[in-house]
């Protein structure tokens, strides 16, 4: 009962980190530029839940969440944040992006195979936490994409998430 309880507490302190980073950097302020990109963002993460949901490669450990409020935190808030945050400080020169986007995906894994070593996901499928730094890079590549390009952007979207849905199936 106390690891449960542990558990679901990590949760709490992942999802008002993610939200205390957007606010201590001052992101929240260019959601009026961002939002596209967030809303992309959580339609690609949310069609992942519909296209996968019988066989998922990554699942979050509810420990006395809710699962699908879990879902729903992670795809219409910590996500989007994480996308908002990342594209408000892009640099301007291509050298200093190109440092941005390998720092952003560093981090992002790091923090994913921590959150994977204190149980609160879970890899299937032979996933791990390799797949999901492709994951990110993918993420924040086409994140920043979709401000400049978006049709172009949203097909390869498509393209990768039909991809990863028949790689998925085969696994």
């Amino acid at each position: 009962m106390r690891k449960k309880q542990k558990v679901r507490n990590r949760h709490i302190v992942l999802i008002l980190s993610v939200i205390l980073v957007s606010i201590f950097s001052n992101s929240w302020r260019e959601v009026p530029k961002y939002y596209k990109n967030m809303v992309y963002v959580s339609s690609f993460n949310a069609i992942y839940y519909l296209l996968c949901r019988r066989h998922l490669v990554w699942e979050f450990i509810p420990y006395r969440v809710n699962w699908f409020f879990l879902r729903t935190v992670h795809t219409l808030i910590i996500t989007p944040l994480l996308v908002l945050v990342f594209l408000s400080k892009m640099p301007n020169t291509l050298f200093k992006q190109f440092i941005h986007f390998i720092r952003w995906t560093i981090i992002s894994t790091v923090v994913e195979y921590l959150i994977h070593k204190k149980h609160l996901i879970l890899y299937a499928h032979g996933w791990n936490v390799l797949w999901s730094g492709l994951l990110y890079v993918k993420m924040f590549v086409y994140s920043h994409l979709f401000t400049k390009r978006p049709i172009p952007t949203l097909f390869l979207s498509l393209c990768s998430t039909v991809f990863l849905f028949l790689n998925s199936m085969s696994l």
